[in-house]
């Protein structure tokens, strides 16, 4: 069983509601949830340009992590080769009504309508393709995060 944060109107009280509102893996689903972590220390071992990315870094600077998102990810975090996705992923669609979960509308809806004037159908340089309508992460950090598979002996 999967849940996701509910949507409220701070970033305060999404925080809170996050730490209550656990995403837990089919293995954890007859166990107690685990506390979520308050750094993303387990995360940078592999995604090693996350204490650098602007939309990790201004979440955590408030307390939320990777973990308040993209659920615990026991599975994810031991997956020494990369394999395996977090419990929690998030298609483009699926991005601007989660983020509004918390933030709640945008504050400058004229600045939307501009970029999407000037990007529309055009690529950015994170790669991103801006279609019709753009999501949060158009802008607002590239939230690409880089994966290093651990190597065994001899690689």
């Amino acid at each position: 069983m999967k849940t996701r944060p509910i949507a409220l109107a701070s970033l305060a009280a999404c925080v809170c509601a996050c730490s209550l509102y656990t995403t837990r893996s089919t293995a954890q689903t007859d166990e107690a949830a685990p506390a979520l972590p308050e750094t993303n220390a387990r995360c940078e071992l592999c995604h090693i340009n996350l204490a650098k990315e602007e939309l990790v870094t201004a979440h955590l600077a408030q307390g939320v992590t990777c973990a308040h998102c993209h659920g615990y990810s026991a599975e994810h975090r031991d997956d020494e080769m990369s394999a395996t996705k977090p419990d929690v992923m998030f298609g483009r669609a699926e991005v601007a009504p989660f983020c509004l979960g918390c933030h709640g509308e945008h504050k400058s809806p004229e600045l939307v309508e501009a970029f999407l004037t000037e990007w529309k159908g055009k690529r950015r340089e994170n790669g991103r393709l801006i279609l019709a309508k753009p999501t949060c992460t158009d802008c607002h950090g590239t939230h690409v995060l880089t994966a290093v598979p651990m190597l065994g002996p001899g690689h």
